[in-house]
């Protein structure tokens, strides 16, 4: 039985009514019959709080699946630009390019002003574009979250009030938008 490792903040934890749910788990464990999902992801966590528990992964996991960017990409509380490259790519070094997928930061409910004020569009492409190219230097899949949701009609439905974290809907979104690259690395039906 192949085991996955969800690695990443309060996205891949279903952060809902303020607290952490099984939710995305559940919803990878679904998608993903016949798999051993371990989530260790933190809420809030930016890749500085990452890197200080990436001793936590499992080394005998098959595929870790990096998400981290949203967090880091926030101009109220995020990192540098730089600061993110060099911890995205200590990451992938540690935990082995071979069985890494890259997950690029979210996008944020484009129609709420409150939460867009902290993830300027160009800001936000730019660490986009940083988790795209650690993960093309490493030749490992990326997930690119920004243009999987921008894509959708209606995208308010998928966002909870705070415009940041997601609504049941959008979790099964989150989550239909990352398997495939997940079975196509570990040749999964």
């Amino acid at each position: 039985m192949k085991k996955i490792v969800l690695f990443g903040d309060s996205l891949f934890n279903g952060f809902t009514n303020h607290q952490n749910t099984t939710i995305v788990t559940d919803l990878f464990k679904a998608a993903l019959p016949n798999t051993n999902i371990d989530n260790i992801s933190k809420s809030g966590a930016t890749t500085v709080e990452g890197l200080d528990y990436i001793h936590q992964i499992d080394p005998g996991a098959n595929l870790v699946v990096i998400e981290y960017g949203t967090n880091d990409s926030s101009t109220g509380w995020g990192l540098s630009l730089e600061n993110y490259q060099y911890n995205l790519l200590s990451m992938i070094n540690q935990i082995g390019k071979k069985r890494v997928i890259v997950v690029g930061p979210s996008f944020p409910d484009p129609n709420n002003v409150e939460i867009n004020q902290f993830y300027l569009a160009d800001h936000l492409n730019a660490f986009n574009q940083v988790a795209k190219t650690c993960a093309e230097l490493n030749n490992a899949p990326f997930v690119d979250l920004i243009a999987s949701f921008k894509k959708q009609k209606d995208i308010s439905l998928l966002y909870q009030a705070d415009g940041q974290h997601l609504t049941a809907r959008g979790n099964a979104f989150l989550v239909n938008s990352i398997v495939p690259s997940i079975k196509k690395k570990l040749n999964l039906k």
